[in-house]
């Protein structure tokens, strides 16, 4: 194992994320928050009724929890409220509606304006359309979401990683054509 770097990096600032819904990309500028929670299980192994190990490992599942204005399209899209049953311009809600799985990623950086990449393969939105207008409101309010998340044919959920230190062959695809292909090192 490489010795642990002292490199600090608190992230600070979203300013860009992308969808991919199949081959299509869209890209969201106007964010909120991003909060980012990842599902663990813990083993233990006990002796003669003590605990004498713990492991914890992670999963690969986890939940985002956004709030941003996210283009329109987008959001029918990924709650599955494009439907070739009604006319077009018509959106709708119900039995029929089922989420895609989509990739998102994400353009961080910190208060030094350090930049990090993050990427989660596996997506789902995970509830339903949720809106609340208040009229009169001297703010327009942000769409809240929550999106799931699972692990890849890697066996992970999510990736991240300082764009000063990668290749330029990653660093050049990692937003719009995130695959979990793109990060796997080469083998020889």
């Amino acid at each position: 194992m490489a010795a642990i770097e002292q490199t600090v990096f608190s992230e600070y600032e979203v300013r860009a994320m992308y969808a991919t819904v199949g081959s299509d990309t869209c890209e969201v500028k106007c964010i909120g928050s991003l909060e980012e929670s990842t599902d663990v299980i813990t083993t233990s192994k006990k002796c003669r009724g003590v605990v004498v190990k713990k492991r914890t490992r992670g999963t690969g599942n986890g939940t985002l929890k956004v709030s941003l204005h996210i283009p329109w399209k987008l959001y029918m899209t990924l709650m599955g409220m494009d439907s070739d049953m009604l006319a077009d311009g018509v959106y709708g809600y119900g039995r029929n509606s089922i989420h895609p799985e989509f990739s998102l990623t994400a353009d961080v950086f910190d208060e030094d304006d350090v930049e990090k990449f993050k990427a989660w393969p596996k997506c789902v939105m995970n509830a339903g359309p949720a809106n609340k207008v208040e009229n009169g409101s001297e703010e327009v309010a942000e769409v809240e979401a929550e999106i799931a998340f699972a692990p890849d044919d890697n066996g992970f959920g999510h990736y991240e990683a300082l764009a000063n230190g990668l290749a330029s062959n990653i660093k050049s695809k990692w937003l719009t054509s995130f695959t979990s292909d793109l990060v796997k090192k080469a083998m020889a």
